[in-house]
């Protein structure tokens, strides 16, 4: 059985520093605590409001000698949606997976490992066309209406023995999104420290802010508050870190729209 991984990207250039905020220090990453939990529970809405059966990404294999199609399709749940494989040749070697991941299929196969990631918690079949749901949130499923955030469909080889999910990659596909009425995403400003949000901001080449290093005692209404967008906006920006792995003090999340699913 597969498992939801997610680790930093790194390789990645250091944004600037916020001015008025503190320098990072070269000292060690105190560990993370948690922060103050928020009064109320928010319910990140799912997929189904789009009928099922409706068509929102596709996607080309290609790598070692590989070739094939992959579709994904809504399934009326909340969280998760239907896989359709066609076409691969050669065949799904046994034990071979298939894993969504947030880096372009550009990445080296050492960054695909690195990468946020979504894998199917079954081996593949050992046929050219298959089909299968990927599994709800209760069983490890992703929370989020939006899963343009998963930018690559890999199909990993799993040595003898070896956990699904572990080995060489065999192909991988870029996956293009097409989801009705999704927005662009919230606009960004910081309107600076304040109670409850006073970590430190990094700014990017445009001006923008795009990631924030979480204090002890932020809260996440605070938080967004502070940039100008809502909680479920906030959330929307780190599907990988949505809920309890959101309020941790000394993590840095993500504020930046192109780089959703990405760790900082």
């Amino acid at each position: 059985m597969a498992t939801l991984l997610a680790a930093i990207l790194t390789g990645c250039t250091a944004p600037a520093v916020h001015p008025g905020s503190s320098e990072v220090s070269n000292a060690a990453t105190p560990a993370p605590t948690a922060i103050a939990e928020e009064d109320t529970v928010k319910k990140i809405p799912g997929l189904s409001d789009l009928p099922p059966g409706t068509l929102i990404a596709t996607g080309d294999f290609s790598g070692v000698g590989t070739t094939g199609k992959i579709q994904i399709k809504a399934n009326g749940a909340d969280h998760g949606f239907d896989v359709t494989l066609t076409g691969l040749q050669p065949v799904p070697l046994a034990g071979a997976s298939l894993e969504l991941n947030s880096l372009p299929s550009t990445a080296s196969e050492w960054e695909l490992q690195q990468g946020f990631s979504y894998y199917r918690y079954d081996a593949l079949s050992q046929v050219s066309d298959q089909a299968f749901s990927t599994p709800g949130v209760d069983y490890g499923g992703f929370e989020t209406n939006d899963p343009r955030f998963m930018r690559t469909a890999v199909i990993w080889a799993a040595p003898p023995g070896a956990p699904i999910g572990l080995g060489s990659v065999i192909a991988t596909a870029t996956l293009t999104w097409d989801l009705p009425n999704m927005p662009a995403g919230p606009t960004v400003t910081d309107h600076g420290s304040a109670e409850g949000a006073r970590g430190q901001v990094s700014i990017g080449a445009d001006g923008t802010p795009v990631s924030y290093r979480i204090a002890p005692n932020d809260t996440e209404n605070a938080i967004a508050a502070r940039f100008g967008i809502t909680p479920d906006d906030l959330e929307w920006l780190n599907p990988d870190r949505f809920g309890d792995r959101l309020n941790l003090a000394n993590i840095t999340i993500n504020l930046s729209m192109d780089s959703r699913g990405l760790r900082w």
